[in-house]
């Protein structure tokens, strides 16, 4: 059995990577945005401000979710390391399972 575990370590970084840039651009927009209400009447700039809000929060769910699954990644590159090196140590060249 031969487990790709560099592609998980792989994908995992590019998760990371791709967390790190949503960050970056979340934190900008936040940043660009402000806190001041952009319309001068009230019954426009209160739904609008709750609007943005809202798609704030969404980018912070999402970096938090590309995260989990980059680290997911790389916690299974590093289970299936434990689990080649298990099947390594336990066959015999001949392909028989030592008891």
């Amino acid at each position: 059995m031969n487990i790709d575990a560099g592609g998980r370590h792989s994908s995992g970084r590019s998760f990371r990577r791709l967390a790190d840039e949503y960050t970056d651009f979340a934190t900008g927009l936040r940043s660009e945005w402000g806190d001041e209400a952009p319309l001068p009447y009230e019954e426009f700039s209160g739904p609008y401000l709750e609007l943005r809000r809202t798609l704030l929060e969404a980018c912070e769910r999402l970096d938090g979710h590309l995260r989990h699954v980059g680290n997911g990644q790389v916690i299974m590159a590093e289970v299936n390391v434990e689990a080649e090196h298990i099947n390594t140590v336990n066959v015999t060249p001949t392909g028989q399972a030592r008891a």
